[in-house]
């Protein structure tokens, strides 16, 4: 129960799509940032919905690894930050993921990018709900606890549970933080625990 009253951080709708061609102007990493910023992040986390004109981010896995797509056609993941799940007034996530789609079409053709809805051959969409059902995340959220004030340091939860002693917690809404790296560190710091315990070498 105390974990259900915890802040919880935003979450993410992710498009995984395979391409019949390669856009070379898209390169590994492209980043897209809300003219209004600070809208941009009330409407995210104060409304938990979408904003009307969102950041977003573009990864072409491609541009790293060839292996990622048969020759002449390429692969893109696109990520648009979103509310995690209201339980109170629930959103509608298919209205949600349309919006979405349309704003990375939309920040696309300022590279000159117009046809890349044409040239999607197969697609995978994760919504907060997906996040949910797939990896038990709470609320949906991509990223854990938030880290607002009551939430950092050591008021974070533990990576040991400080009464069943032989249940150990590791990941982003632990110590230290959100973020794949971070997360890493937190199995770590875990690990090292779990030997500790039992008078092992980590």
């Amino acid at each position: 129960m105390r974990m259900r009253r915890k802040r919880y951080s935003c979450s993410v709708i992710s498009f995984f799509w395979g391409l019949d061609r390669v856009y070379p102007a898209l390169g590994p990493h492209t980043l897209f940032l809300a003219d209004d910023y600070r809208e941009n992040f009330a409407s995210i986390v104060k409304r938990l919905d979408l904003p009307a004109n969102p950041s977003l981010y573009l990864h072409a896995p491609g541009r790293l690894d060839p292996g990622m797509a048969p020759p002449g056609e390429d692969t893109l993941i696109a990520i648009v930050p979103v509310g995690h799940i209201n339980e109170h007034n629930p959103q509608d996530w298919a209205v949600l993921i349309h919006q979405a789609r349309r704003a990375v079409f939309r920040r696309l053709s300022l590279l000159g990018i117009t046809d890349l809805e044409a040239h999607i051959q197969f697609e995978t969409v994760f919504a907060p709900p997906s996040w949910l059902k797939r990896y038990n995340l709470s609320k949906g959220a991509t990223h854990g606890l938030c880290h607002n004030l009551t939430q950092l340091g050591y008021l974070r939860p533990g990576n040991r549970h400080p009464h069943y002693t032989n249940l150990y917690f590791t990941g982003a809404s632990t110590h230290p933080g959100t973020g794949m790296p971070t997360a890493l560190v937190s199995a770590r710091h875990t690990a090292t625990r779990i030997c500790e315990a039992w008078g092992l070498t980590p």
